[in-house]
């Protein structure tokens, strides 16, 4: 009799756990946590967050109703995010419907694997077989990168580049599609673009199937950029950087954090300054802070840039200071899109770089070639001026035929010896100690969000420019009369 109660009694624990686990994912996270982390947990705030934002995308799938939206989720390393995504949503969605066919994703196969053995192990584990019996991984489909259960459900993995010829889910999982080694290489960027499309011809059904890409925020033109470019309101962006800032989305959950960090314990103060001085501040403001540009800036400050009005300006320049253009040439061929054209008009007065204008345009060849004329005449060219082009392939196309077709001044500049980086580097500090001043316009703050956002933004003709002109005016032996250090706004 006392044995028979016995049973009974674990037999009704388990009939709580089990309705438990069912009803909400974080109580299944919770009670499956030791089967595959052994260490004591520490369940802050941002992970019952992240699990019941899962948990309500999980009844459309369920449902097989529309998608509401795909999901994006922008946060540190450290933070159990493929504890809870990667490896044991999958699981628990199979409490809800053995049914569901799953697609999961990452940088690399090795950690595709890992975490679908994981969540195998979650699946097997004798406490999982007491619970939801019904559930049950198929002994000839058991294999480690892909497995199917007795109900038609299955788990799919692949990496970046790599193929899933034939097979289709109902939800599609992109845990770090790029890695942050990767993330400064163009080549393995537009791989990850190029692969999160093939990811999203998988689907079972394209109006129901959604797409959760889990990720750090590593560059402008990374999968979470192109994806919020290519969708925008059809996605729901969770951006949960280390520390409190305006970036953080939603902004009501900034009344979580805890003394102004994400999470006390795993990202303390401690670990935090570690990883910045590890990473620098680039790398943490990618990994850590979730934006393509550290505070203030990248390899050039935003802070080191001086001010002039235009007009204080024309009171200090005499005819001996003649306008210098300098332009980085990119034109459209017919329906193909390029990148844009950037031309910068700059002057020196003393030993200070002034740069008056900038712009960037998108023109087919003949349009450009009636352009540039028109821009440098209107923004200060003289006799004494000219225009310096970079001597690319479409650089020298327009010198020839600027050449052929105007009166304009017109040489190319030095063919660069070393690259981007480099150049911006050897330019910094003849910004940093103010000599480039930039004259008060509409167009400073495109001009200066994308050197400082250098180099993970989606252009870069401004930094090239402004690296010639720094090295033609400032590092060029050059007499001039003195620098001019007032009228500064």
């Amino acid at each position: 009799m006392i044995e028979q109660s016995s049973i009974s009694y674990y037999q009704l624990l388990d009939d709580i756990e089990r309705e438990a686990c069912r009803d909400s994912f974080y109580e299944f996270l919770q009670s499956f946590w030791d089967v595959i982390i052994k260490e004591t947990p520490v369940f802050n705030w941002h992970i019952k967050f992240l699990c019941d934002e899962l948990q309500e995308l999980s009844k459309s799938i369920v449902r097989r109703e529309a998608k509401p939206y795909d999901l994006i989720v922008n946060i540190p390393p450290g933070t159990t995010k493929s504890t809870v995504t990667t490896i044991m949503w999958p699981a628990w969605l199979w409490t809800q419907d053995p049914t569901i066919r799953i697609i999961t994703n990452s940088y690399s196969m090795d950690l595709s694997i890992e975490h679908a053995v994981k969540s195998r192990d979650i699946l097997t584990s004798e406490k999982f077989k007491r619970l939801f019996p019904e559930v049950k991984i198929r002994k000839d489909k058991g294999a480690k990168s892909s497995y199917e259960n007795t109900n038609t459900g299955a788990r799919y993995t692949t990496s970046t580049g790599g193929t899933i010829t034939g097979k289709h889910a109902h939800i599609l999982i992109s845990d770090d599609p790029l890695n942050p080694s990767q993330a400064a290489s163009d080549a393995d960027r537009k791989a990850a673009n190029e692969h999160t499309k093939t990811l999203s011809s998988r689907k079972v059904d394209k109006a129901n199937t959604p797409v959760i890409t889990i990720m750090q925020r590593l560059h402008e033109e990374d999968v979470t950029g192109y994806l919020l470019k290519k969708k925008g309101e059809k996605i729901r962006h969770l951006n949960l950087p280390a520390e409190d800032s305006e970036k953080v989305l939603p902004a009501e959950v900034r009344a979580k954090y805890i003394s102004g960090l994400l999470d006390p314990v795993r990202l303390n103060r401690s670990v935090l300054d570690e990883a910045l001085t590890d990473l620098g501040s680039m790398g943490y403001a990618g990994q850590y802070d979730q934006s393509p540009t550290a505070k203030g800036g990248n390899i050039v400050k935003a802070t080191w840039f001086k001010y002039m009005s235009s007009a204080s300006f024309q009171s200090i320049r005499t005819p001996q200071n003649p306008v210098v253009f300098f332009m980085d040439t990119a034109y459209t061929d017919k329906d193909q899109d390029n990148d844009p054209t950037g031309i910068i008009a700059t002057c020196k007065i003393g030993a200070d770089l002034y740069i008056t204008k900038a712009a960037k345009v998108y023109k087919e060849f003949p349009e450009l070639i009636k352009f540039v004329p028109d821009w440098v005449r209107a923004n200060g060219y003289s006799n004494q001026s000219t225009l310096r082009i970079e001597p690319k392939a479409s650089g020298l196309s327009v010198v020839q035929q600027l050449k052929r077709t105007t009166d304009i001044n017109i040489t190319t500049t030095p063919t660069p010896k070393d690259d981007k980086k480099t150049r911006l580097t050897a330019s910094s500090p003849k910004i940093e100690c103010g000599r480039v001043i930039l004259i008060t316009d509409t167009w400073n703050e495109d001009f200066v969000d994308e050197i400082c956002g250098f180099p993970n933004k989606t252009h870069d003709e401004y930094v090239d420019l402004i690296a010639y002109a720094v090295d033609y005016h400032l590092n060029t032996p050059k007499t001039q009369s003195h620098a001019i250090h007032n009228a500064f706004r």
